[in-house]
């Protein structure tokens, strides 16, 4: 039987750099392995491992809003050819929702290319994003300000 690994990731810290938005039920979490750039996580602020079936109808409506918005800001900064979207809770039970960004031609940020290895496919994190450390909290706080001027 194999046991799931919970990551000692808390629900909602304010104090995470890769933290960027808040919003009433939802935190925006850049996903460490931006090799799909904009990848993001979207945390219940709650504590949860339910499924996003067991979220309020206040709770959905906040979620739906804030993938419009991420979405919004999204084609603004880089022009996604579509989104992808998943909740799994295999790795960390915590809810939360994958949003993946999908390219046809590989976007850029700050002189490195991220190409989208896999469009027509699943989205897997993979090749290993070209951020890491202080790098990614780099495109954490450049996405966060660039955030806040389009929301």
């Amino acid at each position: 039987m194999n046991e799931r690994k919970n990551y000692p990731m808390p629900p909602y810290s304010p104090t995470d750099p890769l933290i960027i938005r808040e919003s009433r039920d939802w935190a925006w979490k850049v996903f460490e392995n931006q090799a799909h750039l904009g990848h993001m996580m979207f945390i219940a602020r709650r504590e949860t491992e339910g499924s996003l079936v067991d979220c309020s109808p206040a709770e959905w409506q906040d979620l739906h809003s804030e993938l419009a918005l991420y979405e919004r800001v999204m084609t603004e900064l880089f022009a996604p050819d579509r989104f992808n979207y998943g909740q799994f809770g295999n790795v960390w039970g915590q809810l939360h929702v994958h949003a993946y960004p999908r390219y046809r031609s590989a976007p850029e940020w700050n002189g490195k290319a991220f190409p989208d290895v896999q469009w027509g496919a699943p989205p897997i994190p993979e090749p290993p994003s070209p951020l890491e450390g202080a790098a990614l909290e780099e495109f954490a706080a450049w996405f966060k300000e660039r955030l806040e001027k389009l929301a």
